[in-house]
Order: structure tokens, then sequence, then C-alpha cells
């Protein structure tokens, strides 16, 4: 057992340099990319600059299509003296690296160390979360928290002990601030899969600790400037940019279709285990299969991608 021990340690050890080294090696070599990461780094040093995280600038005026928690680790970034290429892709690279770390821990308790390990390394080197990992744009931030909110359901759907539905709702609420309301309707397969016993996710102290990590900025924020940022916030960039293509982002319905396998390499043939039927003899499994495929239909329905 002891020896178990010291080889699981030597491993994370390991393991955890080899991501260090993965994920931040080269960092700042290729300069900000597409219009979004400049923008955003922008925002994120003018945060540091003037001291105001409450409202998002570009330029001097309001910039309200994103919550603020990626220009708030940038602004830290910043503050700490990083370059203008690595300060706002660094928060993201650690951010990233250390949810691999809780995945591997979560999944290690309900499914055991080998299919962690091997989920964590197949994750963690997989084209597109390796590639997301490097940018300084929304995407790693808000799924690794509303993954995190998920795998922390997976003990209740078990076996209904409700313990870590408190930590759930805050890794919801802090995905609620990395992009507002995608995370909320991503989680509607746990509504259902608990709906013998829905009502423990409403409980006062889930609902309350949700809240205070994604209500306050949003609040300060609308009470500040107005109705524009809510406008612009929630009816522009959720309700329209679902339906309508006025924001110049649309792709067909099975734009994801070769994308997702795509952003799986090099472990792309794994996907065919998908086919196994045992693999659906957990409930545990069916929900986060349900997850990703829900995920994958919202998406595709979306006009804009």
């Amino acid at each position: 057992m002891l020896q178990c021990a010291a080889q699981w340690r030597v491993l994370a050890i390991a393991g955890g340099l080899s991501l260090l080294i993965l994920y931040l090696y080269g960092l700042d070599r290729m300069g900000l990319y597409s219009a979004d990461e400049p923008r955003y780094a922008s925002i994120g040093r003018e945060m540091a600059r003037t001291g105001d995280y409450i409202t998002p600038r570009l330029w001097g005026e309001g910039w309200f299509e994103k919550p603020a928690l990626l220009y708030w680790m940038a602004a830290v970034s910043f503050r700490a003296g990083f370059p203008i290429d690595l300060a706002p892709r660094l928060p993201v690279a650690l951010f990233s690296s250390a949810f691999l770390i809780v995945f591997f821990w979560i999944l290690r308790r309900e499914f055991g160390a080998v299919a962690a390990g091997y989920s964590t390394v197949i994750l963690a080197t997989a084209g597109g979360w390796l590639a997301y990992s490097q940018l300084a744009l929304t995407d790693v931030p808000m799924s690794a928290l509303f993954a995190l909110a998920l795998l922390f359901t997976l003990p209740w759907l078990r076996t209904g002990d409700r313990r870590w539905l408190n930590a759930a709702a805050i890794a919801l609420g802090a995905a609620f601030l990395a992009k507002s309301a995608p995370p909320l309707v991503l989680a509607l397969p746990a509504v259902w899969f608990g709906r013998g016993r829905w009502r423990d996710l409403f409980r006062p102290a889930p609902v309350l600790l949700f809240l205070l990590v994604a209500a306050p900025w949003h609040i300060a924020c609308a009470l500040r400037n107005g109705p524009i940022f809510l406008w612009t916030l929630f009816v522009l960039q959720q309700f329209q940019r679902f339906v309508s293509p006025s924001l110049q982002h649309v792709q067909g319905w099975w734009f994801y279709i070769p994308l997702l396998p795509a952003a799986f390499f090099p472990w792309t043939p794994v996907l065919a285990l998908l086919v196994r039927r045992d693999l659906y003899s957990d409930k545990r499994l069916r929900f986060m299969l349900a997850v990703a495929a829900w995920g994958f239909i919202f998406f595709s329905a979306s006009t804009n991608k």
C-alpha cells in the first residue's frame, strides 16, 4: 500500500511538471491572435491601470459583450508585471492546468485511478483543449468551471449525497461570471437526471452560493452603466447571438460535426468507444454523455458559432 502511494506521488509530481512544460513553454512566442485576444487583453490592462474592476472598457468606452472573469484574470497578471503577450494568456494556462489536477482527483474518487489517469491524459493532450488553454479567451475558464459544477454533482446522482452540491453551485456561479447564461442552459441535464430529488438543487444554500458568486458584478455593472449593459450582454450577445444572423458569425448546423473529432486529435479514434453498450450501465456515465450531447445540440442549433 505504501509503495503504491509512493508511486502515485511520483506520477503526480511528474504529471504536474509535464503539464507546466506543455502548457507554459513558449506561451508568448506568438503574438495575440485574431480580434478577440487583443481586445480582451486591452480590457484587462485597462482594469489594471485604472483600478476599475466593474466596467470593462475598450478605447475608453464600455464593452459589455462578456462578463468580467477573464478581464479580472488578465488584470491580475498585468498588475504582476507580465508583458503584453504573456499577461492575458498565463492565467488561462494556469487555470487549465489546475483544472486538470482537480479533474483527475474527482474522477479518481468516482471511477478509480486507472479511468482518471486515462481521462486526464486524453483531455490534457487533446488538440482542442491544449490550443484553447494557450489563448486569452473565455472558452477554457467557462468550460472548466462548468465541468467542475457538473462533476461535483456526481456523488449526489450516485447516492443522493448533497454535500458537494454547494461546491457545484459555486463553480456554476463562477462559470456564469465567465460567459453568463450558457452554463445555466447547458446544466439542464442535471435537473433531468436528478428529477426524483430535483428540489435538492434549489435548496436555499446552493441557490444563495450561486447568487453570491454570480450576481454582485452583474448588479454593480448594471447600476453603473444602465440598460445598455443588460441589453448588450443578455439580449444581443446571448439571445440574438443564438437566433439572429446579424452578428456575422453564421455557420451551418453541421459546423461542429467535423470540428469535434478534430479537437480530440490525436485521440479521435477513442470516440469509437462511445458505441459500447456496457458504457451506459452507470447512471453517472449516462449523465456525462447527456451533458456532452446536449451541449453539442445546443451550440449546433445556434445561428452564430
